[in-house]
């Protein structure tokens, strides 16, 4: 139960449903990517532990058993969709950085049509 505790302390720090923000910068390869790719993943399944451990555990704590798997059953949709948004997003990245590699022409374009956007 400690241990438990202490996890629900942690999370309530990173409880935002959101998925990282892209990085500023277009990605110029497959290895640019990795990073990007796994913090969109563990959150997706930060988000999912979160809505099916840490708030039914706080409200097995606060109104017990019923409310607790009351809980658990609104979390169901988040927790099966949010992993899948996470590998989604990274997906998409990782496919980005690949369509770079193998086409850096595109990429400096874009990069070139960003510019103008921001500074035009």
């Amino acid at each position: 139960s400690r241990q438990l505790s202490n996890l629900v302390s942690s999370q309530q720090r990173s409880a935002s449903l959101v998925l990282p923000s892209r990085p500023p910068v277009m990605p110029r390869n497959l290895t640019e990517t990795a990073d990007h790719a796994i913090d969109s993943i563990a959150k997706g399944f930060e988000t999912a532990g979160y809505k099916i451990i840490i708030i039914p555990y706080r409200e097995y704590q606060r109104k017990g058993v019923s409310r607790a798997a009351e809980s658990i059953v609104r979390g169901i949709p988040v927790a099966i969709l949010a992993p899948i948004g996470g590998a989604s997003e990274a997906l998409s990245y990782t496919l980005l950085g690949a369509r770079n590699q193998v086409r850096p022409d595109i990429r400096k374009e874009e990069e070139a049509s960003q510019r103008e956007l921001h500074h035009g």
